[in-house]
């Protein structure tokens, strides 16, 4: 028999609550503690989240023993889910089921039913309280694919569910709803197929479409009480009543070629878009956000205010849906603008100005801009580390009161800031461009932090253009206009210095897994060899309570000084006034 996961075959092997455990990386009593010790109240904390359409959804979520055990096994079945689906469909476009899944979203679902002339969506009501513990229990039991042992299965069913029910806040409850509602995919699947139609499902979201002259009456019928209200045909009904689901009569809608038609919230009329209104109205609310520094967001008539998060996760989805725009080359080393041709869409441009202005310019709290990930390891633990002498940069808990820029695939496709010294200067070249259309914020610093060594030359012919000062190691910082600085890593003994010369040279020399630290990242050998990730990481996060900070003293006192400086200088408006037509350059 092919053996198609191997993470499957041990499930199947499994006897009972010890090989789960060892399964899924856990000590026995980790399991039984959060299954039969923990108190039921305490399993769960249940809240409600509004819906879009109005009412509540109830969340419950795990408490954080429950919560690791359920990551776990979520993590495996996905992995099981996957190794089944690539055993018997070869393309993408032939998944039924697109969502919880890697590499399929709302766009890949919508794209199977674009230029269709019906579109037909049916909800399933109660679509996660609908699976039981009976029926969780039941199909990991009796399923071909699983027929895991009693006890197993048993074990299973009770991570899995919570007043006998999958609770919408579980990680493993997406995964198992897949699971079960696969045998449901097939037979939807099939009469699709009897009728020319197209099916997919994202969730409890349901869609069929087709192109026939006439859309097949066993699948979607018009409702006899109106011309314009549809509902789903027996032979549709018939089959998800048989798999232990209910239709919710109140979404189930369908969509002519003539309309706009919308599948899981994106428009499938011609390409897969997102609805015009909903793209104006976060344009509108980046403007005045822009402007006044504030979003909002009308509820029933009357404007509240919307957190800034959750404006980024509606300019997320749209750059999502609808993509950058046309490919454009990098821009060489020596040019600070892009080039010319290739314009961004006017969605990826709106989405590029809400993060410069919320990274960088409207920010609620200072922010230090490293040349990348490992640097923002070291500052972080050279803070906490030494907190009680830097009150401006962390409480004694260790908490940080500035904020160290997170590089992302959004900040490298956006903003240009994948990590490096080049993409620094660049910013520092491009920062008046890319601000001058805010109104508000720069309430507080944006401080660059480079190297003092030949790589951030770029950077420093920037900071000379702009203030007409040389970096040489006198000046400790310089204000580059608005609220733009750049901090040079202080010079240790007059030569060039990058940020790891601020640690001890015993430290650099730490054998690690019996490995050297390289800290140019060339070496390729790495039985010999290990990176700086390695190095911030394993040496120096996990040891911050004994590592010798001291070398980094005058660069945190440096950040501190300037955090004040911008405060007292350039907010103030009584100081402001009298400085504001300088650039400004500090030092001792």
């Amino acid at each position: 028999m092919t053996v198609v996961s191997l993470k499957l075959e041990l499930y199947r092997k499994a006897e009972d609550i010890t090989d789960l455990a060892k399964i899924l990386g856990l000590k026995p009593a980790h399991i039984s503690y959060a299954l039969y010790h923990l108190p039921l109240g305490d399993r769960y904390e249940e809240f409600t989240v509004p819906k879009k359409t109005g009412g509540v959804r109830t969340i419950k979520a795990p408490h954080r023993t429950l919560k690791a055990i359920q990551k776990r096994l979520a993590k495996d079945l996905l992995e099981i889910e996957q190794a089944l689906e690539q055993s018997r469909v070869k393309k993408t476009n032939c998944i039924l089921a697109h969502g919880f899944k890697k590499k399929l979203s709302i766009m890949t679902n919508g794209e199977n039913h674009r230029k269709r002339r019906y579109v037909f969506n049916v909800d399933l009501k109660d679509f996660f309280p609908t699976i039981n513990f009976g029926r969780v229990r039941g199909f990991f039991m009796k399923h071909n694919d699983f027929e895991l042992k009693p006890a197993v299965a048993t074990v299973l069913a009770q991570i899995a569910c919570h007043d006998n029910e999958l609770p919408q806040g579980s990680p493993c409850s997406p995964v198992i709803s897949n699971l079960i509602a696969s045998v449901m995919d097939i037979r939807l699947n099939e009469l699709a197929h009897r009728h020319n139609c197209t099916y997919t499902r994202y969730a409890d979201d349901i869609t069929f479409s087709s192109s026939e002259k006439i859309f097949a009456p066993a699948i979607g019928r018009r409702n006899v009480s109106s011309i314009n209200l549809w509902e789903a045909g027996i032979s549709l009904s018939r089959v998800i009543k048989k798999a232990g689901f209910k239709v919710n009569a109140a979404k189930t809608r369908m969509q002519l070629d003539y309309s706009r038609q919308e599948v899981t919230g994106v428009v499938v009329n011609q390409k897969v878009n997102v609805p015009a209104n909903y793209y104006a109205e976060a344009a509108a609310m980046c403007h005045h956000l822009f402007m006044d520094g504030e979003c909002f967001v009308k509820i029933a008539g009357v404007k509240q205010p919307l957190p800034r998060r959750k404006l980024r996760g509606r300019l997320a989805y749209i750059y999502q849906v609808r993509g950058r725009g046309p490919l454009i080359k990098a821009a060489p080393e020596d040019q600070e603008e892009r080039p010319k041709g290739g314009k961004l869409w006017a969605s990826s441009k709106l989405f590029e100005r809400f993060v410069d202005y919320v990274d960088l310019y409207g920010i609620e709290r200072p922010v230090v801009l490293c040349e990348g990930v490992t640097d923002n390891i070291y500052i972080k633990s050279a803070i906490q580390a030494l907190a009680p002498i830097y009150p401006t940069l962390t409480n004694p808990a260790g908490e940080l009161k500035i904020k160290l820029f997170k590089y992302t695939k959004t900040s490298a496709a956006l903003q240009q800031l994948s990590g490096g010294a080049g993409e620094l200067g660049k910013l520092a070249n491009t920062y008046p461009s890319r601000i001058r259309k805010f109104k508000s914020g720069g309430q507080h610093p944006l401080i660059i932090i480079g190297d003092s060594d030949d790589g951030s030359k770029k950077l420093f012919a920037a900071v000379e253009s702009k203030t007409g000062k040389k970096v040489d190691g006198s000046q400790t910082w310089y204000h580059m206009g608005a609220n733009l600085y750049v901090v040079p890593i202080p010079k240790i003994g007059n030569k060039d210095t990058d940020i790891e010369r601020l640690f001890d040279v015993a430290l650099l020399k730490t054998n690690y897994d019996g490995k050297t630290f390289d800290k140019t990242n060339a070496e390729k050998d790495g039985t010999k060899f290990y990176g700086k990730k390695v190095f911030a990481t394993k040496v120096v996060a996990a040891n911050k309570a004994t590592v010798n900070f001291d070398g980094f003293k005058p660069l945190l006192a440096t950040i501190a000084e300037v955090i004040d400086h911008h405060k007292t200088t350039v907010v103030s408006p009584t100081v402001a006034a009298v400085s504001s037509s300088a650039v400004a350059a500090g030092g001792p």
